[in-house]
This record gives C-alpha cells, structure tokens and sequence, in this order.
C-alpha cells in the first residue's frame, strides 16, 4: 500500500553537553525514588514496622495467586471464583508464592513499572524535541516529575493492583504510535504493548483497539487484524475459562463495581443505556471528568474537519486526536473514578501524553523563548497543582491509607487468625483471606457469585440469614452501613472497631462483629478480651454483652 507522507518535527537538537542538562533526568528518577522511599518508611513508622498497601484488596490478587500455585482459581480451595479485574496480574504474583518475597511482590513490580514510564516518557519527550538548551531539558525534567505527583503516579504504587503495569502499556502505547506515525516505521514491540493493555486492565481495550485502528489506517492491516485477533483469543479464552467453571464471562470484581458490565452481560438493554448514561452524567460531575470530557468534544471537532478525505488520508494530528477520543469516550461510557484516584489515571496520562503530543509546535515555541518560558512554566505548574489537588493530596496521605487498612483489615486478620480460628463471613475480603487456614465467606460479591447476585437485587435480612447459615459460618464482620436493613434480627453484636485516625482508604470508619447465635457469644467474649489487649494504640474495640446488644467494656 502507497505509504503516505509523514509528520516530522522540523527542530534539529543540539548535542547537550552541559552537566545540569545530563544529569536533569537522573535527579528527577532520584527524587521521585526518594518520595517512594519516604512513604515506605513512613508506613512502617505508623504501622509498627508492618507494611501494608493503602488497600485491602490487594491482598485479594495475593490470595488468588496463592491458589493459582496450586492449581485453583479463586480464594478457597476447591472453590472456583473470580475476584481480581485483572486476567495478568494474578499471574504475575503466582511464582513467589509461599515465599517471603510475595507479599511485597506488588510493591517491587509497581515501583518498577512506575520507573518505566517515566523512561518512556522522557524518551517521548527527546523524540519531540521539546528542547534544545540546558534549560528546555531541566523544564522537561521538572515537567516529569510534577506528571508523577500531580497524576497520582506515585501514589497508585501502593495500591498493590496493576494500575501502575497498566499505566506503563499507556505510555508505551502512545510513544510506539508517535514513533509510528513520525517516522512511518512501527516499533517491533508495539503489538505486545497493544495485546499487554486490556490483559492488565479490562480499560486497556479502548486505547488499544484504537491504536490497531490507527495502524491500520497507515496501511498496517496484517498486524492490526493479527494483533486484533490475538486480543480476542486470549480474552475470549479467559471468558470460556471462567465459563467452563460456572461463572461469569466477566470477573465477579468487574460486575460488581460496573453497571455498564453487569447489564452488558445481562442482556439488559434499558438498564445497560440507563447506566452509561448515569456514567456519563457523573464524569461531568467531576472537575477533573468534565476536563476530560470538553478535551474529548473537542478533538471529537477536530478529526470531523478531516471527514471529506479518506480516513487513511488522515493527518497524523488527526489520528492522535482519534486515539485520544476513543479513551476518553470508552471512560466516559464504562469507566470510573475515584477509589483512592485509581481508576481514572492511566485516562489521565494518555490525555496528558497525546495532548503534548499534539501541542508540541506550542510548546517548543514557548521553550524557545528564554524572556518568558520561565513565566510560562511556573504559571502552568501552579494552575495545575490546584486542578490536581486531589491527585496530590492521595499521595500524600498514602501512609494514612496504608494505617486505616492495618488497623482495620490487618487486625481482622488477626483476630481471625489468631484468635478465633473459624470459618468467618466479611464484606472486606483481602486481608482476612491472605494466609488464612479457614474458609472466609465473601459478602461483598467479589469472590462468591451468589453473594454478588444478592447484592444486586437488594437481597432480604432472611436471605442473609440463610446464605451464612449454609455456608456453617458463625462469625460476621461487615460494615452496618451496607447492609442497611438487610442484618437479621437474630444475629447478635458482640463487638465494634474503630480507627485511630481519620479514614482515607476504608470504606468505613466502625467495623461491626455480630454472631449467628448465643453460644458463639459466648465463646467469643474471652477471645474479644484477649485481642483488645493485642491492637495498636488508639484503635478502639467495643464489646457488647452478649444477652443484649449494649456496651460491655470499652478498650482502647
């Protein structure tokens, strides 16, 4: 096919000789690894030298991969669940089962993904030839590191999920089709980076059906239908797994937090545009959504300008624009924000990296300017710093998040663990089901089907009832806010938690402990006791009496 002309950027670059330049990008890695550090040690300090991710279900990929070493797909053994959004991840954890290194195993992979992207965009960066003096190069270091703080980069590390792999694909993504659609010849790793994004993040699907879309409107067909059709094979394959063991096509994790996915799957064809709808309306909500959103209309206009040519006549600016429309509209339709301000980074860099891309005559122009691009860039940095408080402020309080799950989830594992040594029922599965002997029922619907679908049809306090009582579960640690009027009126509170601090990444503040019957009451005071001895100072357990649900004895 006749190879059409590319878009090169006409700046030569000047070789870089001075020692501020050189070293510009090794500090800004340096730094950003010294902030790293920093909220390691402080999580350590406030968590009694414990490490723990800023939350709790983490430890749900932890589990699962536990039993994935062995054999099982879920979080019990020789019970089939699908708890983790994430057909990659879990594999990835699986080796260093059984061994010291896995629990902080997503500390080392995310640490290390963090580092690649920020590789990956500073390579972008000398590709656009942003720069040619030593203090173009220092902005375009200093513009690297407020991309990590500012975009909560740092901050998803310690989530423990796969967002900061993910976040990495994005990147790469975006560098590969710049490289692409500038030089007309394709990475040779581009299609692995387009087939890695939707098996790390089900999100990833947009961005790399929109780059095969792009690849092969410059005359790449061959590999944009080969990789298209590989991305089907493997999540097709995943699907029919999941299938095979008599779940959902979906993961449990991905029906319960995703109305879009619930009522895709369901055939709900009112409920399904319904839902978009409301996920819709509530981007626009969001500053940082209804941003995204103007970005999108507008580059929306701007490839409707190219309408009258081919589409495979396209400019590059065209095509990039229609790369960055296609992931924020799929995020906009299906996808979420908030829940420690993870979900929505991987859209926000793309945004971030294809808009510089697209701007980058602009920006040149500005760095060329030694009277004003000083001006420029302090004025853009702190315009930013305030549009992204809520990114910045996530990361710094990433110590606190770490503490409310050690005081909450970590001292439910313990107890379980230590204390009671029984099968248990919680809404909060991560912590209490990493390296526990005993059978934990899963109320939130991420690792129990039925749980999920009791969940979603608003089930009766009697179904609850019945539902622990099969599963011969007698303990129930949940959270009374979300199970408002569904708690059976036989169940019986025998204790209550609290946080030392303010909450961050918990969904609440007080944790209840009921029991299914009286004797269980009894038994379970002893062992109350001796564990309120046990937490951390400031955490508070009440205990109730367990003929009538008043206050006992208070231990802080």
């Amino acid at each position: 096919m006749h190879e059409l002309p590319v878009d090169l950027p006409p700046v030569a670059v000047k070789p870089l000789t001075s020692l501020t330049g050189r070293i510009a990008f090794p500090l800004a890695l340096a730094v950003i690894g010294a902030i790293l550090l920093g909220l390691v040690l402080s999580i350590l300090r406030l968590n009694s030298g414990t490490f723990i991710y800023s939350m709790d279900d983490a430890y749900i990929d932890l589990a699962l991969s536990d039993q994935i070493s062995q054999g099982n797909y879920g979080i019990e053994a020789g019970l089939h669940a699908a708890p983790a959004s994430s057909i990659l991840y879990p594999l990835l954890l699986a080796p260093a089962s059984g061994t010291p290194l896995h629990p902080y195993l997503p500390l080392i992979i995310n640490s290390l993904a963090l580092f690649a992207t920020l590789v990956i965009i500073w390579r972008l960066f000398a590709h656009l030839r942003l720069a040619e003096d030593t203090i173009g190069i220092v902005a375009q270091a200093m513009a690297l590191l407020l991309l990590a703080i500012y975009l909560n980069l740092i901050g998803v590390v310690f989530t423990g999920f796969e967002h900061s792999l993910h976040i990495a694909t994005v990147a790469a993504c975006v560098y590969g089709l710049t490289l692409f659609l500038d030089k007309g010849k394709m990475p040779a790793w581009l299609p692995a980076v387009i087939v890695l994004a939707p098996l790390l993040r089900f999100e990833g699907l947009a961005l790399s059906f929109a780059a095969l879309v792009v690849l092969a409107l410059r005359g790449r067909w061959r590999t944009a239908v080969a990789t298209f059709a590989l991305i089907v094979l493997l999540i097709g394959g995943f699907s029919a797994f999941l299938v095979s063991m008599g779940l959902p096509p979906l993961p449990s994790s991905v029906l319960t937090k995703s109305d879009v996915a619930a009522n895709g799957i369901s055939g709900a064809g009112a409920s399904l545009f319904q839902s978009i709808g409301q996920n819709v309306l509530g981007m626009d909500g969001i500053p940082v959504g209804a941003l995204l959103l103007v970005i999108g209309v507008a580059l929306l206009a701007r490839c409707l300008l190219e309408l009258p040519a081919w589409p495979w006549r396209w400019s590059s600016q065209a095509l990039m624009a229609l790369l960055l429309v296609c992931l924020i509209g799929a995020h906009a339709v299906a996808g979420q924000f908030g829940w420690m301000n993870r979900y929505e980074d991987y859209a926000l860099l793309g945004t971030a990296l294809i808009g510089i891309c697209l701007m980058r005559d602009k920006i040149r122009t500005v760095l060329s300017n030694k009277k004003t691009r000083l001006i420029y860039f302090c004025a853009t940095a702190v315009a930013l710093s305030a549009f992204c408080s809520r990114y910045i402020l996530s990361t710094w309080r990433v110590p606190i998040a770490a503490n409310n799950i050690y005081e909450q989830q970590y001292q439910m594992h313990r107890f379980v663990n230590d204390f009671y040594r029984a099968p248990v029922a919680v809404n909060d599965l991560g912590l209490i089901s990493y390296h526990n002997p005993n059978f934990v029922l899963d109320l939130g619907g991420l690792a129990s089907e039925k749980a999920r679908i009791l969940k979603a049809s608003d089930a009766s306090a009697e179904e609850y009832r019945a539902f622990v009582a099969g599963s011969g579960v007698h303990l129930v640690i949940i959270y009374d806010e979300w199970f408002e009027d569904q708690i059976p009126a036989s169940w019986i509170k025998v204790a209550s938690m609290d946080l030392s601090r303010e909450r961050v990444s918990s969904a609440q503040e007080e944790v209840q402990f009921y029991v299914t019957d009286a004797a269980t009451a009894s038994q379970l005071q002893p062992e109350l006791q001796s564990f309120s001895k046990s937490l951390p100072p400031g955490v508070k357990l009440t205990i109730y009496s367990s003929a009538a649900d008043v206050e006992l004895t208070t231990v802080h």
